[in-house]
């Protein structure tokens, strides 16, 4: 008879606790990062995004930044780096 180990691919494991960033005071002056997921329809999405904000605030600069693929999470330096220029961050969901 033949062993067969099952593993469960919904696992989460030990997750740690999160919490969510300080709220910014206004969005005038700051930094906006766009995080595209590379999914379909993230590039348009995020250009209304933009517009959109341009419109309603006084940003002083827009990062545009693109995962590598949608199936695998962003690599940490993409992140790490778009947290050091941006004051917030929106990610770019679509399909």
């Amino acid at each position: 008879m033949t062993n067969v180990t099952l593993l469960d691919p919904t696992s989460q494991g030990d997750v740690s606790a999160k919490f969510l960033a300080p709220r910014l005071d206004s969005l005038d002056g700051k930094v906006m990062g766009l995080l595209n997921i590379t999914k379909n329809g993230s590039d348009i999405f995020l250009e209304r995004v933009e517009e959109l904000m341009r419109e309603r605030f006084d940003l002083a600069d827009v990062i545009h930044v693109k995962k590598p693929t949608f199936s695998r999470p962003a690599p940490m330096d993409l992140l790490v780096n778009l947290a050091e220029r941006a004051d917030f961050v929106v990610e770019g969901l679509a399909d």
